[in-house]
């Protein structure tokens, strides 16, 4: 997305200072800048200025920021502008709420410029893209209006409409098609008209459909299925089927490809699950599929499903950045993640960061002899990376880890409490003199 456009932040925090910081980088980058001091400020300005993206503290005088952001989200007017909490509470429990309430993103304090500025446009090209989504939705809902409420104007609509319209009759037989089928499904009018409707639909929906005409059809609403062009291959439509009263059962679908809505949804899954600097799964991504992952763990009743978790935190970093500037640090971090990820190429493992330079490792179906060398192993080609770290003693970038590793007759209540067995493990390792791992 282009800056030019001048896309609107609400920054909302009660220390001044932060607001200043924050108002210099977001107006260089060409951001159009507001401000608040409290929840309530925030979401009167909200209203008034539809602001595309908001930065919002937590802790502040008044109503707080979770409740700030849950009744931002209850409100028409602002319930899909996308909040990112900048705040120092970062335990996971804090993180989950903020989440739970509606933000988008979290970042922690203090903050790092580059990492600021890559989550807020990371954030933008979402919201741009369910902007797309949801304008492509109404201008659907209005076709299907047209189609219901003037038929007078039928023939003069289907003819330049990019949505298929094809009249059957009860059997399933085509009566009409636009020119639109055509381009749609790859078969010619003429050839059309010899096939029957059904043909078109990808299984389970051709059966589907054609039972519900041997019944009694009402009108279907908007719903996406499978259709099936004239080379075999299947492709996603909105599909809707109408009843036209004409003297005879006479029905009108009406068809719209939306592979393209598709991808771009598979375009905001994406981009809403991945760290925009490293590349990684970020840890909304990464809760989701720890929970699951755990919860495969606890049904196991053969104890055949081991679960390992390692807390990796760079040692260090905020002299490492002090000293080199954010600049480095960034490429530190994508270096750091790299090696991680190099460690880790089975399908079922899971590396993401976690929040500055934590970073959160799921392995599945590994013996704990092997979850050790590989602790080890990342931690020794981390320290093999040989970045320049006069702040350490060691005199390179390392790390310290704290890993757990679980079968399902364990005594652990939830992945919480694994998480934080890990976590207490990884400062364990870092009191200890950094730069190892300490696996249980």
């Amino acid at each position: 997305m282009s800056n030019i456009v001048a896309d609107k932040i609400l920054i909302v925090d009660d220390k001044p200072a932060n607001i200043s910081l924050l108002t210099t980088i977001l107006e260089e980058k060409g951001y159009h800048i507001s401000a608040a001091n409290s929840g309530e400020q925030a979401i009167v300005i909200s209203n008034k200025m539809k602001p595309d993206l908001i930065l919002l503290d937590i802790m502040m005088p008044g109503i707080d920021g979770y409740e700030t952001c849950r009744r931002l989200k209850q409100q028409v007017d602002t319930k899909t502008i996308p909040v990112i909490f900048i705040s120092a509470k970062s335990e996971i429990e804090d993180v989950l709420t903020g989440f739970t309430v509606g933000a988008v993103d979290y970042i922690n304090k203090p903050f790092y410029k580059e990492e600021v500025c890559a989550r807020i446009k990371s954030q933008l090209q979402i919201q741009s893209l369910n902007l797309e989504l949801i304008s492509s939705e109404l201008k659907m809902g209005q076709l299907l209006t047209n189609y219901q409420h003037q038929s007078e104007r039928l023939q003069q609509i289907v003819d330049h409409v990019a949505s298929g319209i094809i009249e059957i009759d009860h059997s399933g037989k085509i009566l009409f098609a636009n020119i639109a089928v055509e381009h749609l499904f790859g078969y010619k009018i003429d050839e059309l008209e010899r096939i029957n409707f059904f043909e078109l639909l990808a299984e389970p929906f051709s059966s589907h459909y054609q039972n519900k005409l041997e019944g009694d059809l009402e009108d279907t609403t908007v719903i996406e299925i499978m259709a099936k062009k004239n080379s075999g291959n299947e492709f996603p439509i909105d599909f809707s089927l109408i009843k036209i009263s004409v003297g005879k059962e006479v029905y009108m679908a009406v068809i719209q490809d939306v592979t393209t809505r598709k991808e771009k949804e598979e375009e905001l899954r994406h981009l809403s699950n991945i760290d925009p600097l490293t590349k990684l799964v970020n840890r909304r991504y990464f809760e989701q599929q720890f929970k699951k992952e755990w919860q495969r763990n606890q049904r196991d009743v053969d104890n055949q499903n081991q679960l390992a978790f390692f807390m990796i935190d760079i040692d260090f970093f905020k002299q490492f950045n002090d000293t080199y500037g954010h600049q480095a640090g960034d490429v530190c971090l994508i270096k750091v993640a790299t090696s991680i990820i190099n460690n880790t190429r089975r399908s079922g493992d899971i590396v993401a960061r976690l929040g500055g330079e934590e970073f959160g490792v799921i392995i599945t179906e590994s013996s704990k002899e092997d979850v050790i060398k590989l602790a080890e192993q990342i931690r020794s080609d981390i320290q093999a990376l040989k970045i320049p770290h006069s702040c350490s003693e060691y005199g390179v970038v390392t790390i310290s880890l704290g890993g757990v590793f679980r079968t399902s007759n364990d005594d652990c209540d939830s992945c919480n409490t694994l998480y934080n067995k890990a976590d207490q493990l990884m400062y364990q390792a870092k009191k200890s003199g950094k730069n190892q791992c300490i696996v249980v």
